[in-house]
């Protein structure tokens, strides 16, 4: 069998300094991490409030909020742009 050139505990070590190298080649600017509320933050949001509303209690309806008119009645504010298998993986 023949010999490595390197030691596997060698390999491992300068594998892990190769990863951890990779954060010094990052920015350190926290404000990309934790940005204000954007556009990603508001999808993320709208994505699980349409999640947690999908329940058989509303017929399944792919909705953002609902609200109640002075007569009783409830309207819903829907927002059906994406199939429900996305809403339902998420709700899971």
């Amino acid at each position: 069998m023949p010999s490595l050139p390197f030691r596997p505990e060698r390999l491992t070590l300068l594998l892990l300094l190769l990863a951890l190298s990779t954060l010094f080649l990052c920015s350190f600017d926290k404000g990309y991490f934790y940005r204000s509320l954007d556009s990603a933050t508001w999808d993320s949001s709208k994505n699980l409030a349409i999640a947690e509303n999908l329940s058989p209690d509303h017929g399944f309806r792919l909705f953002r909020g609902r609200r109640q008119r002075p007569g009783g009645a409830l309207t819903y504010e829907m927002y059906s742009r994406f199939p429900v298998g996305g809403y339902a993986l998420i709700k899971l």
